[in-house]
């Protein structure tokens, strides 16, 4: 059951952006856009995807709760007494109407509201929410629309599209949508790890099972930034080359931030570290970080970071991978420019976990 959430919550996340970028590109002009043609039954098992998906919190809380009162009394008390068994009906009743929308080729407008009231209940189930309703909610439904939204139209662009017409167009737009999506997902997703961890314990938080997930994500938005700098200025720059496709490295754009979506998923199912001190005390650290450390770790308040000369060359090697991903698009080759992005995760994450010092 433990690895099923994390797989739900990464289907919720590539279910939703799947829709939001098909009700977000009928908005667009045809001449601004390549052509795709993505299949309506994909667009419906995705509806149906999402009720099923979102079911992982629903089945993780009443695990939970089950010992104590039964699982028929827990099941209840999640579906009407939690926010994420409500939202969860309320998802379900909106993918409905979404699906039979989507079937009967329904307004773009009716679409999009069934689909702005999910993203919403997803605002509404949310961690942040039970902290602090209203802001909570707002935040984390916009970080999350926002998230769907540019990644949901790489991911039409990329594995959906069947000509290479309106490239340059595409990118003519979609290039400052884009920064415009990374700086609201950036001030956005500060503004929510504000209410887990705070600035001070960021650091502290590595040892924990969310800390590590949380600086996983971090470092993977690194190369998608670089695939986003190739694709919004340098593939503009190679479209005068007529034997340039600029899909490919879209995909691999797309690609990166699934792993991106994953270490997201993961950290969704982890207890955040409100407390780093407390909760490695009554919870214990990370047997993976004790592990790379070699001591167990029993507190954190002698915790720091002190480079080594092995953080050192590993910082050093995951800056080179930054550059051979440059190197890659030089060279035409995406697949490579992944490997890298990939190298680039693994030798930062290990350079900075090596750092620490008890």
């Amino acid at each position: 059951m433990s690895y099923f959430i994390p797989i739900a919550e990464f289907g919720n996340y590539l279910l939703y952006s799947i829709l939001v970028g098909h009700v977000a590109l009928q908005f667009v002009p045809e001449a601004n856009k390549p052509k795709v043609n993505i299949p309506i039954p994909i667009l419906l098992l995705s509806t149906l995807g999402i009720i099923i998906f979102s079911l992982g919190p629903i089945v993780q809380t009443v695990t939970y709760f089950q010992g104590g009162v039964g699982l028929a009394l827990a099941i209840k008390s999640v579906l009407f007494d939690f926010q994420v068994g409500r939202a969860w009906i309320f998802i379900g009743f909106m993918a409905t109407f979404l699906y039979l929308a989507i079937l009967l080729k329904g307004s773009k407008y009716v679409q999009s509201i069934f689909l702005l009231l999910m993203i919403a209940a997803v605002g509404y189930s949310s961690h942040v929410a039970s902290l602090s309703f209203w802001p909570g909610l707002l935040s984390h439904s916009t970080h999350f629309l926002i998230i769907t939204l540019w990644t949901g139209i790489l991911i039409h662009a990329a594995w959906f599209s069947k000509e290479e017409a309106n490239w340059s167009k595409f990118l003519r737009w979609f290039t400052p949508f884009a920064v415009f999506c990374i700086v609201i997902i950036i001030i956005s997703g500060i503004y929510l790890m504000l209410f887990v961890v705070e600035p001070k314990d960021y650091v502290k938080s590595w040892v924990l099972p969310y800390g590590q997930m949380l600086l996983l994500k971090h470092i993977s938005i690194i190369p998608v930034l670089v695939f986003a700098f190739i694709n919004g200025v340098l593939s503009r720059k190679a479209l005068k080359l007529p034997s340039f496709n600029p899909k490919p490295w879209i995909m691999a754009e797309s690609i990166i931030l699934l792993i991106v979506f994953y270490f997201t998923a993961v950290m969704g199912t982890l207890s955040p570290p409100h407390e780093v001190e407390f909760t490695v005390k009554s919870e214990g650290a990370s047997k993976w970080v004790e592990w790379l450390l070699g001591k167990n770790i029993l507190s954190t308040l002698q915790l720091h970071l002190v480079p080594s000369i092995q953080s050192g060359l590993l910082i050093i090697i995951s800056i080179l991978f930054l550059l051979l991903i440059i190197i890659s698009f030089k060279r035409y080759k995406p697949i490579l420019g992944v490997v890298f992005g990939v190298g680039f995760i693994v030798a930062l994450y290990f350079g900075l976990i090596m750092s620490l010092s008890i």
